[in-house]
């Protein structure tokens, strides 16, 4: 396995989380590189931001701090999101010229079933049952695109998001407010109603609200 991109926003992420796991699990820094094999002025420097951990020493974290993310943390960079995020959703609208010149009744009918279960899922604040179906919608609409190489593309970008915001967000115990469910609905009611501009309009709301929640986050990690 390779090491973490050495890059500011990336190490200054996985420092804080394992700041985070660490107080966590109660343990000191000087109890935790005695445990790897490490010393004190390491951890320090992994929590600060300073250096970023080789993958031996995340395998040791993870271990001793009973916490896998430690050694899975992303090997891309946090500070390539938001040209990643453009490419994606450039490709995303050309897809949806394709998806609905060959969208049928019955994909209307299934996509109006799923269209209920995302209200209902986001009246709740059922947040698992909200990422599936927003992984039907983007899937369906992508594999509407004719490029195969793209269409690879792209789903390795979204999967590489939905990871960071689904899971390493939540370990930076950021106070931060990510809003996608009204944009997810405006996407599916213009499939519904099969408006071209519309859908256009709502990916292009949805690259923007991205954008917004990547800059929220770098700046709380600059700031930290």
């Amino acid at each position: 396995m390779d090491g973490l991109p050495n890059d500011r926003l990336t190490k200054k992420a996985y420092g804080r989380i394992l700041k985070n796991v660490r107080n966590l699990k109660h343990c000191s820094q000087e109890k935790l590189a005695e445990a790897c094999f490490s010393c004190r002025r390491t951890i320090v420097d992994i929590e600060t931001g300073k250096i970023a951990p080789n993958p031996s020493l995340r395998v040791e974290f993870a271990k001793v701090l009973s916490n896998p993310i430690l050694e899975y943390f992303p090997q891309y960079s946090i500070g390539q999101f938001s040209q990643r995020l453009k490419i994606r959703f450039q490709h995303e609208k050309s897809a949806s010229k394709y998806f609905l010149n060959v969208i049928n009744q019955k994909d209307l009918d299934s996509f109006q079933e799923v269209f209920y279960l995302y209200k209902m899922a986001s009246h709740q604040k059922d947040n698992v049952l909200m990422l599936l179906l927003d992984e039907y919608l983007h899937t369906r609409i992508m594999n509407a695109h004719p490029d195969e190489t793209i269409r690879i593309l792209v789903e390795r970008y979204r999967q590489d998001y939905i990871e960071f915001f689904k899971i390493w967000i939540p370990q930076l115990n950021f106070n931060i407010s990510l809003g996608q469910n009204p944009i997810h609905l405006n996407i599916f009611k213009a499939i519904l109603e099969q408006n071209q501009s519309k859908l256009t309009e709502a990916i292009h709301l949805h690259l923007i609200n991205s954008l917004n929640d990547i800059e929220r986050i770098i700046n709380a990690l600059l700031s930290d």
